[in-house]
């Protein structure tokens, strides 16, 4: 098996990788030229780059003369320091600069990656196990190159990178479909696939491996703030209403309204212009269209600790489309 430890500077390849800036487990955002924004997550064999419409692809690393080149032969970047290239096919590059902030506000982790051998993973397939090390628990990942993780697990700190059925306490979720970070004793993990245009996601302390919630994000985390045992998370929630504010605006607001917990008189966005290119593309069909339910972004902030967890709605835009 081969072993490559990332953010802290253990590397048992030959070569030695420059990643830009110093690698770690949250995600980086880059501007570019154009007003484009790219959210990039680095690991020394791939990079998982999240394009504007939140459409995620993976990269991997290439044989760079200096700095650093990713590419999946049709996406592509190519950079060193805070500075990258980002390349479409035949499409001249632009020129992409760190944005100068880390998006998740993750702890940071010592990132490792592990081939696998078919008589290694469990599957009698061939793998590659990700583990992020924290001080006092790590997270693994085991990859067969399908949708999703073969196995997720929270484990102890020490020892190699490896899969140990013994002492791995394998996390069983139909939402946890990759890592994604920790906070403290919070382990977090993300859906395999998106919802209604947000992504789910699944927080278990890694102390007693108990879920201890789930829900769904629009975007990054706002904030991500612990103090104490009781974590502060601020995001925009993604939540799908079961009626069409387009087509019944007063009913369908009330009912939001009681629902999330919103004040009277808290606007309700507009929703025409979200629903109108599917009824520019069939005008036929336009009143069977309105009547979509409507899926709702709006912000949230949540008190999470190991006892419980309570939510309430935060001032902010309120954002409105159809139900996907």
């Amino acid at each position: 098996m081969r072993e490559t430890f990332v953010a802290g500077l253990t590397l048992t390849a030959a070569a030695v990788f420059i990643l830009p800036g110093q690698s770690r487990a949250a995600d980086i955002k880059y501007a570019c030229d154009g007003g484009t924004l790219l959210t990039v997550s680095f690991s020394e064999s791939s990079a998982e780059l999240t394009l504007p419409d939140g459409v995620k692809v993976s990269l991997a690393q290439q044989q760079a003369a200096s700095g650093f080149w990713y590419s999946n032969g049709r996406y592509e970047l190519r950079g060193k320091g805070e500075e990258m290239q980002f390349s479409i096919g035949r499409m001249a590059p632009v020129l992409c600069r760190n944005a100068g902030e880390v998006t998740g506000q993750f702890d940071r982790a010592t990132r490792a990656e592990v081939e696998l051998a078919e008589k290694d993973t469990g599957f009698d397939m061939k793998g590659k196990l990700t583990c992020l090390r924290y001080p006092n628990f790590a997270m693994k990942e085991l990859d067969l190159g399908e949708k999703g993780a073969a196995g997720l697990y929270i484990a102890s700190s020490e020892g190699p990178c490896q899969l140990n059925p013994t002492l791995d306490r394998k996390i069983e979720d139909d939402i946890a479909g990759y890592l994604w970070g920790a906070v403290g004793p919070y382990a977090f993990f993300r859906g395999a696939d998106g919802w209604n245009g947000g992504m789910p996601f699944v927080v278990y302390d890694a102390r007693t491996g108990k879920r201890l919630m789930e829900d769904v994000i629009a975007g990054e985390f706002a904030g991500l703030s612990l103090a104490g045992e009781e974590l502060t998370l601020r995001y925009r929630r993604t939540f799908a209403a079961s009626c069409s504010l387009l087509a019944q605006a007063d009913t369908c607001a009330a009912s939001i309204r009681k629902e999330l917990g919103l004040a009277a008189d808290r606007p309700m966005p507009d929703c025409r212009s979200a629903y109108k290119p599917a009824i520019d593309a069939d005008p036929n069909a336009a009143k069977a269209i309105e009547a979509w339910p409507s899926v709702i972004d709006y912000p949230v902030e949540r008190k999470l600790s190991a006892s419980g967890t309570s939510l309430v709605a935060a001032e902010g835009e309120l954002t409105c489309r159809p139900a996907m």
